[in-house]
């Protein structure tokens, strides 16, 4: 699964990035990126964290990459190496060029079963991805964002020429992808209860539902994930859960 966005990110955008690749990372799904600042390197970051594999698609060759880039994306590139794979179309030598940055984001689409487009301005680079996507006949999806905000005026517009569908959280994603998150040591069943008695009077929005519970929001799109899988709950068109 392939997440695109802008570098300059709103907090916004890097919770729902982190949230997506936590939760497709936890399903066993290889999270691919481009190792950008901004989105990117939060996909890839976030998959890290839950001890998933993730790819990084560079605009340059890895050499010069590697001897180029500095402080927190070196490091993550590193990270990268020992826990997934950083790839690239061009030399090892080759330097990052307007070009090979569109190459790449044309590349990342190809790898992805699903390109995921959490947050792009107009003439962003994660809109080439977006097209791409759609040009090979991918699944495309768009996070959508508050209107008139500029972070999120490609993706909204993505959704409303129907170009791309609507993500409303990461339990959408894995129904996207026919995955489900795999049981893990720690899972608590409790937790799967109390989501289920909170959501017995009223649906309720992701947000407010992991507030209410005092769950972090990663481990409840887990608990939510599995959830869905089992058919207990399901998410609504406007993103809310509903107890089924």
């Amino acid at each position: 699964m392939s997440i695109v966005g802008t570098r300059r990110m709103t907090p916004y955008g890097a919770r729902v990035a982190g949230e997506l690749a936590r939760a497709a990372a936890a399903a066993g799904v290889v999270v691919i990126s481009g190792l950008a600042q901004g989105i990117d390197s939060v996909a890839h970051e976030a998959a890290l964290d839950e001890g998933g594999v993730t790819v990084a698609v560079l605009g340059a060759g890895v050499t010069r990459y590697l001897a180029d880039a500095g402080g927190r994306r070196r490091l993550l590139a590193h990270a990268i190496r020992g826990h997934g794979a950083l790839v690239s179309e061009f030399p090892p030598e080759a330097p990052a060029q307007r070009w090979t940055f569109a190459q790449r984001d044309s590349t990342i689409a190809a790898l992805g079963a699903v390109t995921v487009v959490v947050e792009a301005p107009a003439g962003s680079g994660a809109l080439i991805t977006a097209s791409e996507a759609r040009r090979l006949r991918r699944p495309l999806c768009a996070i959508p964002g508050p209107i008139g905000a500029a972070a999120s005026a490609g993706t909204n517009e993505l959704i409303a020429v129907g170009a791309a569908r609507a993500l409303t959280g990461a339990p959408m994603l894995l129904v996207e992808l026919g995955v489900s998150a795999a049981p893990r040591a720690g899972d608590d069943p409790s937790d799967d209860a109390r989501v289920l008695d909170a959501l017995a009077g009223s649906p309720s929005d992701p947000d407010a539902l992991a507030r209410k519970l005092g769950i972090a929001a990663p481990a409840l799109a887990t608990v939510v994930a599995r959830l869905i899988v089992r058919g207990a709950i399901t998410s609504a068109p406007d993103g809310r859960l509903v107890r089924r």
